[in-house]
C-alpha cells in the first residue's frame, strides 16, 4: 500500500493545535473586521443624547379649518 498521501496531523499535539487554530483564527479575523467597520462610526463623547438621536424632520400639524392668515403665521 502506498503512503504518499499521508495525514497532515501526525501527533496529538498537532491535532490540538489545529483544533484551537481552526476556532481562534476565524474568531480573531471576525473581531478585527468588527473593529475596522465600527471604527468609522464613533460618536463624539461630548455630544448629548438629544443630538445623537435627534429627528431627521419635524411634522408641523395645523388646523385645516383655521383662517388662512392664522395658518401662515404659525
Amino acid at each position: 500500500m502506498s503512503n504518499e498521501h499521508g495525514n497532515l496531523i501526525k501527533t496529538p499535539k498537532q491535532l490540538i493545535t489545529m483544533v484551537f487554530a481552526s476556532f481562534f483564527v476565524p474568531l480573531i479575523i471576525i473581531l478585527l473586521l468588527m473593529v475596522f467597520v465600527n471604527n468609522g462610526k464613533r460618536v463624539d463623547s461630548s455630544a448629548s443624547a438629544d443630538q445623537i438621536i435627534k429627528p431627521v424632520a419635524q411634522l408641523n400639524l395645523q388646523d385645516a379649518s383655521a383662517p388662512k392668515d392664522a395658518q401662515e403665521s404659525k
